[in-house]
């Protein structure tokens, strides 16, 4: 069965006016859904990669309160952790690798400058597990930092532009940027100075109990157990095994946490055992949600486009009449006559398709060169840009394919029960 390619085009070229405005209409839909899916494809690659950074993907344990009487607890006594805690865990073996941390309690001061957030005493694995990296020029801690207890400091981007750039640079409506290297130079935190040895790279995820990275700050946790002696440390940031059972995991923890203090396993509120991957699975699906309800948008923009080509149908269905009983006279079938119009509405959603794709592509890219930089809130979404994925085109192609077919196949179904007496006699 051999389709009449050159029938359908003059056909088509017969309605110029209304086939232009529909291919017009069907770009548009096919510029809104494919904008809509693309942006929420950006907004939710931009939020997973905030979550995941900071401790994003870590198990966090912080102290809690009693609420079994058990031993030497009763309900109502508080609990807090201790440095040897993080090896009792490391010795799990769904445990990769852990970070106590504790607060150094007293803000940085550089002249009459006072940061609003402690710094945090960490470890040098800490940054691995968190993703946190240094400007060129400067480093993180190390392991002799710990070994010899320096009295050195990471700061944040924010924190760091705050204590260091001149008054004549902080400017509201403008871009902050760094104007100095800190590298080198001394702060204070309480009456002790430290030597800042470097800048953090500009990153809006959040650790511990959702701290700024951006305004946080970072010593040796030898050198606040130096000037802390037998103290209490804040928390212990857990990053399991890649193929561990989390919810089990964290039950294991606070189980053995609990066992080793002396209080009761079952009391669920002593350890307080805190998920971030887990948390993240939620705010997967609500991103989701928001992409499939901007593409459920596009789509009835997209249907609507769809009665369009529908109209075009059924116009040039009456207008040919004539020639489709002289076609099915001489032996087309009702099928051949169906697919005739079939393929005339696909091509046109395919004209109209490359076009809104097209648009859609180069706006995206227009987007994308723009620097949205310290905008809060574009911070705060991971600085998302529209991402025009494969998935996202696939699922604008087989939507112009479903709404095509749709359009066209009440127009050609009328088409192929057309008889020949009755085409040949119409006028």
């Amino acid at each position: 069965m051999q389709l009449p390619m050159r029938q359908i085009f003059q056909e088509m070229m017969a309605e110029k006016l209304r086939l232009g405005l529909t291919i017009f209409a069907v770009a548009w839909a096919t510029f809104c859904i494919a904008s809509m899916l693309a942006v929420g494809e950006g907004i939710r690659i931009g939020v997973l990669k905030i979550a995941q950074n900071g401790n994003g993907n870590l198990i966090y344990l912080t102290g809690g309160m009693a609420t079994v009487e058990y031993g030497v607890f009763y309900r109502g006594k508080s609990f807090t952790l201790k440095a040897e805690d993080a090896e009792v865990v490391q010795a799990l073996p769904e445990v990769k690798r852990v970070a106590p941390t504790a607060r150094w309690n007293g803000p940085i001061t550089l002249g009459n400058r006072t940061s609003w957030q402690d710094p945090l005493a960490v470890t040098s694995e800490f940054s691995k597990m968190t993703n946190l990296a240094p400007l060129i020029g400067g480093r993180w801690l190390n392991p002799l930092d710990q070994q010899q207890r320096r009295k050195v400091i990471v700061l944040g981007y924010s924190l760091a532009t705050d204590l260091f750039n001149s008054a004549d640079d902080l400017n509201w409506f403008s871009p902050v940027t760094l104007q100095v290297n800190p590298v080198g130079k001394k702060v204070r935190i309480g009456q002790e100075e430290f030597t800042v040895i470097g800048v953090l790279e500009k990153n809006s995820a959040r650790i511990e109990q959702g701290d700024q990275i951006n305004y946080s700050s970072f010593v040796p946790l030898a050198t606040w157990q130096r000037f802390h002696t037998n103290g209490d440390i804040s928390g212990i940031n857990v990053e399991p095994q890649a193929k561990a059972e989390r919810v089990k995991l964290a039950k294991t923890i606070r189980q053995v946490i609990a066992r080793k203090h002396g209080a009761s396993v079952n009391d669920e509120q002593v350890v307080q055992v805190d998920d971030r991957f887990i948390k993240q699975k939620s705010m997967q699906q609500f991103l989701i949600g928001l992409q499939s309800f901007l593409g459920i948008i596009g789509f009835v923009t997209l249907a609507v486009a769809g009665v369009g080509i529908a109209n075009v149908m059924y116009a040039t269905v009456t207008r040919t009449a004539k020639d489709i009983g002289v076609r099915m006279a001489v032996g087309a079938t009702p099928l051949a006559i169906r697919l005739h119009y079939l393929i005339q509405s696909l091509i046109t959603m395919m004209m109209g398709g490359v076009l809104g794709l097209s648009v859609t592509y180069s706006l995206a890219h227009v987007i994308s060169s723009i620097r949205f930089e310290d905008n809060a809130f574009y911070e705060q979404l991971g600085r998302p840009v529209p991402q025009l994925s494969w998935a996202v085109v696939a699922i604008v192609i087989v939507s112009l394919v479903v709404i095509g077919v749709i359009s066209a196949w009440l127009p050609a179904h009328r088409a192929a029960k057309i008889s020949p007496l009755e085409a040949l006699q119409s006028e």
